[in-house]
């Protein structure tokens, strides 16, 4: 009778060993990817943080602006220059940016076919608001057309911005008294205005012209301020005489 034999051990031995280089290899690769991975992050940290005298490891480009740009010329035109509006004018008060703001309504008629152009006269007599003056034609006439060519209440039909500002004042011309609704003594200076003149469509500035405040007489309604003082204006008459050219050709 032979002796009974034990099963061999051998292919169960190399198997562990096969699995347990297997485990040990794939640690290792894992184990250098980390190693990669923190070295790569402590060379980021290092060249990020090293002196600027020492070169960098790989070259750069930065792309971000610094604080001594400068605009060129062409951006410096572009911020300057007239502006084009991002919504139509729906009320003659939206003109007023045509004069304060260099802002202009391409959706707006030019001046251009045949005349008459219609304009409107937009006052700022120094107090911050500016406000249309929807008489000072009168003189022209008083029917409908004539009203829609000099003070049109329709901004989609307005082709020039008369813009009429206070820039300077004088001596003083003559105390006005008032007795309503209370008793107040104001004084009537001397002033100096420009007017200028503006195609909405485009923001081309068609006149620029200084006129004196001609009319010299205490007016009939005023508005006081605390320091009593008021200014002679520019005329009706010299107003629609600067236009004219402009509205009539």
């Amino acid at each position: 009778m032979g002796w009974p034999i034990a099963p061999s051990p051998t292919r169960r031995d190399n198997s562990a060993v096969i699995v347990a280089a297997t485990l040990a290899v794939v640690l290792l690769v894992a184990c250098l990817g980390v190693a990669g991975r923190l070295l790569l992050v402590n060379s980021t940290k290092t060249a990020a943080s090293s002196p600027a005298s020492e070169a960098p490891l790989f070259p750069t480009r930065d792309h971000s602006p610094t604080a001594s740009a400068e605009p060129n010329e062409s951006e410096l035109a572009v911020q300057q220059g007239p502006q084009p509006s991002a919504y139509p004018a729906t009320e003659i008060s939206d003109l007023n940016r045509v004069c304060d703001e260099n802002v202009y309504y391409p959706e707006s008629p030019k001046r251009a076919g045949r005349a008459p152009h219609p304009v409107v006269l937009l006052i700022g007599d120094g107090s911050g608001l500016r406000y249309q003056n929807g008489t000072y034609y009168f003189d022209e006439g008083l029917s409908k057309r004539v009203e829609q060519t000099w003070a049109s209440e329709d901004p989609k039909k307005v082709q020039m911005v008369a813009c009429l500002d206070r820039v300077s004042t004088g001596s003083t011309i003559r105390r006005c008294k008032y007795d309503d609704p209370k008793p107040i003594t104001l004084t009537l200076l001397r002033a100096g205005w420009r007017l200028r003149v503006y195609e909405v469509a485009t923001g081309r500035k068609l006149l620029d012209k200084a006129m004196a405040g001609d009319d010299q007489a205490c007016p009939y309604v005023v508005l006081a301020g605390a320091d009593k003082k008021i200014y002679a204006t520019v005329s009706n008459k010299a107003a629609v005489a600067a236009l004219r050219r402009l509205v009539n050709r």
